[in-house]
């Protein structure tokens, strides 16, 4: 399973052996169930992971007990609440798993100790925040505000091809923010 993280690690950006070594030491193989709550709303976030494959929803839930989904991870993704582990602060939403995944995981303390280890691994983890975390941001908040409900679907589509499959229409309705019904107009 080395490789597949190995994979992961030159596609963000190429290491040198000895950085590429220390990184894939500090990371732990993991593997949890469908429903499995990886981060629960509320509680602290000081880990990220490096999905191999699975699938899973990040959503929040309102004073009304009512969820929205904000983000979905699928096969060959970095997991963890980017806001939670950088300001150590209770977790905005949670990460609920909604296929038997298999990962990779490392704790924030081990990531802060390769920064001061390695200036590569600095360099690679700023690509990392970069293509991850702020690209992705900037582009769900233009979706949000600049797409009509049928953009948003079409961008779905093709950002997570055969999402259809592996996550259900409720939660995708939801991270449309649309109904269920204006979901099933729009996909005939």
């Amino acid at each position: 399973m080395s490789a597949s993280l190995r994979m992961f690690i030159d596609r963000i950006q190429p290491l040198p052996e000895p950085v590429a070594e220390d990184l894939m030491a500090a990371c732990e193989w993991m593997e949890f169930p469908r429903h499995y709550m990886l981060l629960r709303q509320g509680s602290p976030c000081d880990q990220m992971y490096f999905l191999v494959q699975g699938a899973m929803r990040y959503y929040y839930t309102d004073a009304d007990s009512h969820e929205t989904n904000v983000w979905f991870s699928i096969d060959d993704d970095v997991v963890t609440d980017s806001s939670s582990l950088v300001k150590k602060a209770p977790a905005g939403m949670s990460i609920q798993l909604l296929e038997d995944a298999q990962m990779y995981r490392i704790s924030l303390a081990r990531v802060e100790e390769l920064l001061l280890k390695h200036h590569a691994f600095a360099l690679w983890h700023i690509q990392l925040i970069y293509r991850y975390h702020i690209l992705r941001v900037e582009e769900r908040l233009n979706e949000l505000q600049f797409f009509t409900a049928r953009q948003r679907y079409e961008k779905l589509i093709q950002t997570f091809p055969g999402i259809t499959n592996r996550i259900s229409l409720g939660h995708i309705a939801s991270y449309l923010n649309i109904t269920q019904e204006t979901l099933s107009r729009i996909r005939r």
